[in-house]
């Protein structure tokens, strides 16, 4: 007679997967041969495994008669973080990339989504948010105030802040920070809904762009 134990074993596999094949999908990534920072590839790629995520969300609310999908923040900030250590390990070894490391030694100091360290030092760091519309009204007080608590502790350490997508939120407007601080990968539309065929209408704000711009300031130091 079959257990449930017995009955659950693929699915187990499936679950632990993605922490599996890690490496393995680190040493794919590695193995580009060219980083076209100038283009949206890494763009791309990022939105396409949210796409896959989002999928898979859909699915398990579907089975379940779940109302509410899992956030999916942690995984927007995992993503993130994957592709940006690819990019640094090939292009400035000098670098290193954290994710919600303390940027000092002391319970209860501050904990950047992504982290980018040179030689013990943090020189910048990324804020990643899902969508605004939750805050639309507060979120560039908290970014501020969140900037400040960087400088203080690393004088000429630099925030940005990189969103998901444009939709539910009212956007950056005419800032003229967006594109160098502030970053929106996607127009108003979620992941879900990203067709690699509409590209150049789909991407607001490549994330070559900040990527570069960390790389810059790595040099600057």
């Amino acid at each position: 007679m079959t257990t449930f134990t017995e009955a659950d074993k693929t699915y187990r596999t499936i679950v632990e997967a993605p922490g599996r094949e890690l490496s393995a999908a680190f040493d794919a990534a590695r193995s580009v041969s060219s980083i076209d920072m100038n283009g949206t590839d890494i763009t791309h790629a990022i939105l396409l495994r949210l796409k896959a995520f989002f999928q898979c969300q859909e699915q398990i609310k579907t089975n379940l008669g779940k109302i509410y999908a899992a956030p999916a923040s942690d995984f927007f900030v995992e993503t993130v973080c994957f592709f940006l250590k690819v990019v640094l390990e090939k292009l400035d070894a000098s670098l290193a990339v954290a994710s919600e490391k303390n940027i000092v030694r002391r319970q209860g100091s501050m904990r950047p989504d992504i982290s980018i360290w040179k030689n013990g030092k943090v020189i910048a760091a990324i804020e990643c948010k899902t969508q605004l519309g939750w805050n639309r009204d507060g979120w560039l007080k908290d970014f501020e105030e969140r900037e400040k608590l960087l400088s203080n502790k690393f004088q000429n350490a630099y925030l940005f802040l990189l969103v998901m997508t444009g939709s539910n939120w009212p956007g950056f407007g005419n800032d003229e920070r967006v594109g160098k601080q502030f970053f929106v990968l996607l127009n108003n539309v979620w992941p879900i809904r990203f067709e690699p065929s509409n590209v150049a209408n789909a991407i607001a704000n490549p994330i070559e762009g900040l990527f570069q711009n960390i790389l810059n300031l790595a040099r600057q130091g």
